[in-house]
């Protein structure tokens, strides 16, 4: 009986095992062949002898769209892996081209049957930023109507860090997403932007957890008291991202003087246009954090496995991984993913869940640590987040919790001390 229950049990783990290795290979392939456009750079020697619709044209290729100085979209009408393989390959071989590469697209890792919307009504004043007593620093509450809800805020010290800044200098954080519902009532007055609608709701959820109207009465708290979100719109009607258009929001996004980038989608596809992107955004001082994705298994994704990127994985209450986090070296730090409180579009809250959401808690703290500090390079905000994390799992930097826990408390300590 007993070899017969181990032999059952043993079936039962090669199972799970084949499952898992079979949902990792049709994920991966998935990703692989999701694209519809290629992104080009024309050679520069080229450029040199004629124009760069000259060039297209040449190939045959009449219908394109400019990112930026170097880059170009080219539309794929074929619908068969083997003719765009073939199609990039050509062009390759044309010699007129420096890159070529499918422009992948990217999803946001959260999941959408676990978002349970909430009605939270604005209540009487009560007094106004009430402390406890503790050994270390008092846990700070607001007067927000559902703020005892947001459980997130005590397990990441932010109710203890708000006790060493008085938000006095205002941070821009780029949030590229579905643009942001701005007159969602917790969000009134803090959104700018290109993009001032959001017909999806992720972009409206990120934000409200960094920069919701705190201490006002109603609703939920953010992150960072003293933030303005600044709206850049990286999907289609359809909520579907791509390489090209989050290269193009990196670009927009310095241009509207912005210090914090917040990216809650992923792929598993490695791209050089996206990576060289990411590197201009770091010469030019930003701070970038990614989710770390929601595929639950040890895989590289991006853009959190570029250099010079905080990608974000997400613990349960009790500090561990959730299952739906992904592991790998790309993960730096992490923070809670699960039954989120955040703002929605259709102007109440709702509990979210993912990486998508556990990532931009880690940049209302990177607000924070600029707003006591607004000197301080992206490589130093980096290190201070780094540094001052809670290590969790294996000692050091492992691939399910990176270097720890996000503690905003610790790293406004250090960002002070600097």
């Amino acid at each position: 009986m007993n070899k017969s229950k181990e032999k059952l049990g043993f079936i039962t783990l090669l199972i799970a095992v084949s499952f898992v290795l079979i949902t990792s290979d049709f994920a991966k392939a998935s990703e692989e062949d999701d694209f519809d456009s290629l992104i080009v750079r024309p050679s520069q020697k080229v450029l040199k002898l004629r124009r760069a619709d000259h060039l297209m044209h040449r190939q045959g290729i009449f219908k394109y769209k400019k990112i930026n100085s170097e880059l170009y979209v080219i539309p794929l009408e074929l619908k068969n892996k083997k003719e765009k393989l073939a199609k990039i390959e050509k062009l390759k071989k044309s010699g007129l081209f420096d890159l070529v590469e499918p422009d992948y697209k990217l999803s946001f890792d959260q999941f959408d049957n676990e978002k349970n919307y909430i009605s939270v009504t604005k209540h009487l004043p009560v007094d106004n930023f009430v402390s406890g007593s503790d050994e270390d620093l008092p846990e700070v509450t607001t007067n927000d109507s559902d703020f005892k809800s947001q459980y997130y805020l005590k397990q990441i010290n932010a109710t203890k860090a708000w006790n060493l800044t008085m938000f006095e200098n205002t941070v821009l954080v780029g949030v590229l997403d579905t643009g942001v519902k701005s007159t969602h009532p917790d969000l009134q007055g803090r959104i700018s932007g290109d993009d001032l609608d959001d017909l999806i709701g992720h972009g409206t959820e990120v934000s409200g957890i960094i920069a919701a109207n705190t201490n006002n009465n109603q609703g939920i708290a953010g992150i960072s008291w003293n933030t303005e979100i600044v709206s850049v719109m990286v999907t289609d009607e359809y909520g579907q991202a791509r390489v090209s258009t989050v290269v193009s929001a990196l670009d927009r996004a310095y241009q509207l003087g912005v210090k914090v980038i917040q990216i809650s989608l992923s792929t598993n596809q490695f791209s050089y246009s996206l990576r060289d992107a990411i590197q201009l955004a770091e010469d030019r001082g930003l701070v970038i954090i990614t989710s770390a994705g929601n595929s639950g298994i040890n895989e590289l994704r991006y853009p959190a496995a570029f250099d010079n990127v905080i990608g974000v994985g997400a613990v349960d209450k009790n500090n561990a991984i959730e299952s739906y986090s992904t592991r790998g070296g790309h993960v730096s730090l992490v923070a809670p993913g699960t039954d989120i409180l955040t703002t929605s579009i259709n102007g109440s809250y709702a509990e979210v869940t993912g990486t998508s959401f556990s990532a931009p808690q880690v940049a209302g703290a990177a607000a924070l640590i600029l707003s006591v500090n607004p000197n301080l390079t992206a490589s130093q905000v980096r290190t201070i987040l780094i540094q001052s994390t809670d290590d969790l799992g294996l000692r050091g930097k492992d691939d399910d919790y990176g270097y720890g826990i996000l503690n905003a408390k610790k790293a406004l300590e250090l960002a002070k001390s600097l």
